[in-house]
């Protein structure tokens, strides 16, 4: 099992909890929601219905780039690579184990990869961070945290998506120039991996032990 399956399967799964905590909290606050629209309109700028859209929409690219056999797609540059592992998926941490990766590339398979950096590497990311944002956006609206930890809460987001960016423009520049090798940055690419996983681990749970421990002590 990758690094991203320990990330993203967990995460369908315990995002389950966060959605029925939405429907209990929905079904509890009718009464409070109608007093408070006696005073006067009350919405909160991130709806409950805005990130249900996101998350379906994160479910459906995620289904569509990691379980068919799309162009570009990672099962596809798989077989093209010979089954070796993309970078993302099994970092590594010297610039020696870089190439000697590389090396069981085939040229198809380098050609893939590159195209793979810069369309389904960024969709993807890109569906997941409208929903983790969104996501941030919901909780911090509705849990009483400081506005550090709020701008935080929002932030990781942020951080992640463009540390994956990052990740994606070195990878493509390590292999656009082969034969020539570039130790700099392939020395520092797992290091950039390593920072993206940790970055998208906070993203994730930060928000949902948030919502959780409050459901708890509503408890």
């Amino acid at each position: 099992m990758t690094i991203q399956h320990l990330l993203y399967i967990p995460t369908i799964f315990l995002l389950g909890l966060v959605f029925g905590t939405m429907i209990n909290e929905r079904a509890q606050g009718k009464m409070s929601n109608a007093i408070i629209d006696l005073n006067g309109p009350f919405r909160y700028q991130t709806s409950g219905k805005r990130l249900l859209q996101t998350f379906s929409i994160f479910l459906i690219v995620f289904v569509i780039t990691h379980m068919f056999p799309i162009p570009f797609g990672s099962k596809v540059v798989s077989q093209l690579l010979g089954g070796h592992e993309i970078f993302d998926k099994r970092p590594v941490f010297s610039s020696t184990e870089v190439y000697e990766r590389i090396n069981l590339f085939s040229q198809a398979g380098v050609m893939a990869y590159k195209r793979f950096t810069y369309t389904i590497d960024v969709l993807f990311p890109a569906s997941f961070f409208a929903f983790l944002w969104t996501f941030a956006s919901f909780v911090s609206e509705r849990r009483k945290i400081s506005k550090h930890i709020r701008n935080v809460l929002i932030g990781l987001p942020f951080f992640w998506f463009a540390s994956d960016l990052i990740e994606n423009a070195v990878i493509f520049k390590i292999l656009d120039c082969l034969p020539n090798q570039s130790e700099f940055l392939s020395n520092y690419l797992g290091l950039i991996t390593t920072l993206k996983f940790g970055l998208l681990a906070f993203s994730i749970f930060t928000p949902l032990l948030l919502t959780l421990f409050a459901r708890k002590n509503a408890g």
